[in-house]
């Protein structure tokens, strides 16, 4: 009687890890990983150029960056609000309040108006004007309750002239303490100031 003898069965080797076929498979993932970073990063980048473009212009240091352009006219000043003039500071009524941070307050100033741009005739000859922390240069006056103010006016003084943007009625725009030393002054109208810009000095 013959033996049956089984045939030898040669094993297969799996497939190397380093082989070609691995290498292309490794080749092609790590190309997918360097295309996803780069339009990650791409991402990022456009999206950081938007909010620095649409931003409110502020610098590091909380200041407003003004564009530069002719004397009076930088700014917001054209487009802010519904009234705009040129007019020249009367007087300060008094000092105004101190500057220590802890109290936000509206100070109202007299002006006598030069030029109306914006407004028509519902701009008189002689405005009061509400200015939120007067103190303050008003490319620093802008804060986290009202950050549409702005200008390039860095001090208010008697005399000089400044172009305004502004709103009415005042209380529709500001909410808080407002020192008005002109309350005496019957059938005033009392504009609330968006942007100051200097034009210059007493005409």
């Amino acid at each position: 009687m013959s033996e049956s003898t089984t045939p030898e069965t040669t094993p297969v080797e799996a497939p190397s890890p380093t082989g070609p076929e691995s290498g292309r498979n490794g080749s092609t993932a790590a190309r997918w990983v360097l295309l996803t970073v780069v339009v990650v990063v791409a991402i990022a980048v456009t999206v950081a150029t938007g909010i620095r473009s649409g931003s409110s212009r502020n610098r590091p240091d909380g200041t407003v960056e003004v564009p530069s352009g002719p004397a009076g006219i930088q700014g917001q000043v054209t487009t802010a609000g519904r009234f705009e003039v040129t007019a020249k500071l009367i007087e300060l009524p008094g000092a105004f309040l101190p500057d220590d941070g802890l109290y936000n307050y509206a100070f109202v100033l007299k002006y006598e108006v030069l030029h109306v741009h914006r407004g028509g005739d519902h701009v008189g000859k002689v405005i009061h004007v509400a200015h939120y922390n007067p103190r303050k240069a008003r490319s620093k006056v802008g804060d986290e309750f009202y950050p549409d103010l702005g200008g390039t006016v860095d001090r208010f003084r008697a005399g000089d002239v400044h172009r305004l943007a502004m709103e009415e009625p005042w209380d529709e725009h500001y909410i808080g303490p407002l020192v008005d030393r002109y309350h005496e002054t019957t059938g005033k109208r009392l504009y609330w100031a968006i942007w100051s810009n200097s034009a210059g000095k007493e005409r």
